[in-house]
């Protein structure tokens, strides 16, 4: 027997990030040539937007067409089909609530197969204009100075931070992020971890550095809820200077 079309998804990529589209949504998959503007479908004319310019992704050829049912009717240009899923066999999520997008936002949520995550388009939102990113706040976050009785330290980007002990609920070693597009620059992306999903942030970039890539994420407790904080690696005892930045955590992940 066949499933309900809104338990079932198509897996595609656009600009190198994975995206589902629910079957229910879907009316027709069609083959187009890379220069096609609009997409003709049985002999009717449907506007195509490019997933990847829509999402301020940097994409290649766009082989493929993803009809909607709409309305509006769209064709959704994008670069690779990956096949159709069984949603019972997945894990559902909302995104994390510190998940900045654009509003309203792109995305329904998060799927999760294998260990795999995949973002499942809003489609009504997307329009065929690239959207505006979320922005980080003007300011970086207050230095608190003062240190806890019994503090973790680590290195990022050229800085040494410090988070109390209390926080800290585990230590990742190169763990997978899932990136989200149109999220602020400080948002590395989405860690699936403890059956739970998880946003990432870099510090370096809150303060005003470049970031890059970071090989370690420490995960903290932000009441009640995980969020990754990336390192480039934790110091030792004794290891380190005076001139050392501790964050506000409450602050900082109270939004």
């Amino acid at each position: 027997m066949s499933l309900p079309s809104d338990r079932k998804a198509l897996l595609f990529s656009a600009g190198g990030v994975r995206l589902a589209l629910r079957l229910s949504q879907l009316r027709e998959i069609v083959a187009v040539p890379e220069a096609a503007g609009e997409v003709i479908a049985r002999g009717e004319a449907v506007p195509a937007a490019f997933v990847s310019t829509v999402l301020g992704l940097s994409g290649g050829p766009c082989p493929f067409a993803l009809l909607t049912e709409g309305p509006p009717r769209v064709a959704l240009r994008v670069e690779a089909l990956h096949g159709i899923v069984d949603l019972a066999e997945a894990e559902f999520f909302q995104l994390p609530a510190r998940t900045p997008l654009p509003q309203p936002p792109p995305f329904a949520g998060a799927i999760v197969m294998g260990g795999a995550v995949t973002l499942e388009l809003a489609v009504g939102t997307l329009g065929f204009a690239p959207l505006e990113p979320a922005l980080d706040a003007a300011e970086p976050p207050p230095d608190l100075g003062l240190g806890a009785e019994r503090e973790l330290r680590f290195a990022r980007a050229g800085r040494e931070y410090a988070v109390p002990l209390a926080l800290l609920l585990q230590v990742l070693e190169e763990p997978a992020l899932a990136p989200v597009p149109l999220t602020p620059p400080s948002h590395r992306g989405l860690l699936y971890h403890g059956r739970a999903l998880h946003p990432v942030v870099d510090l370096a970039v809150l303060y005003g550095g470049a970031g890059g890539e970071g090989r370690t994420v420490l995960l903290l407790d932000a009441g009640g809820a995980g969020i990754g904080v990336v390192a480039d690696r934790v110091l030792g005892v004794g290891e380190g200077g005076e001139d050392v930045l501790r964050p506000p955590w409450d602050a900082l992940f109270g939004g």
